[in-house]
């Protein structure tokens, strides 16, 4: 397939909210998986014990630096990479869209209604979509809040998404 097709599991992980596809790129990690398995051992992984393939599945998945594969699993990248876009959008919308611009106010046809400045006003399904991202990847996948000490100081920093860690 084409790198830029509809069908590429990166476009779809950035671009569709991840309950929507987490079981489908669930699916396709483990399908990678067990093919990398029978093409590096002829299909004799079939007689290992559970733990035996967990340490392959670790080996499979952990970066080159440490020693191994680099397998990159779809469905845990699926919500940093929709969270990354969709807050990329948010910012550029907050940014290029007002009611004092003559070109039709974008952050308005693309989330009517919403207050793109307020995340607690937020109702419009990918909007609330994005919080439930950002509050996943703080608690579970241990991601801090950005901030000025932590982070550059240009106009092209992140923006606060769903308010102060831990909220």
């Amino acid at each position: 397939l084409a790198r830029n097709t509809p069908t590429h599991p990166g476009f779809l992980a950035r671009n569709t909210p991840t309950p929507l596809i987490s079981d489908s790129l669930g699916s396709l990690d483990a399908v990678i998986l067990e093919c990398m398995c029978i093409k590096g051992t002829g299909g004799t992984h079939m007689d290992w014990t559970h733990e035996l393939r967990s340490f392959s599945n670790m080996k499979l998945q952990l970066p080159h630096h440490r020693g191994c594969f680099g397998i990159t699993l779809c469905a845990g990248n699926a919500i940093s990479a929709f969270y990354a876009s969709t807050a990329s959008l948010v910012r550029w919308l907050g940014h290029h869209s007002n009611a004092q611009q003559d070109l039709a106010n974008l952050a308005d046809v693309w989330a009517p209604g919403q207050d793109m400045s307020n995340p607690e006003s937020w109702t419009a399904p990918i909007l609330t979509a994005l919080k439930c991202s950002h509050a996943l990847l703080l608690a579970e996948y241990e991601c801090t809040e950005w901030g000025p000490a932590a982070g550059p100081a240009s106009s092209d920093a992140p923006v606060a998404i769903a308010g102060h860690a831990g909220s």
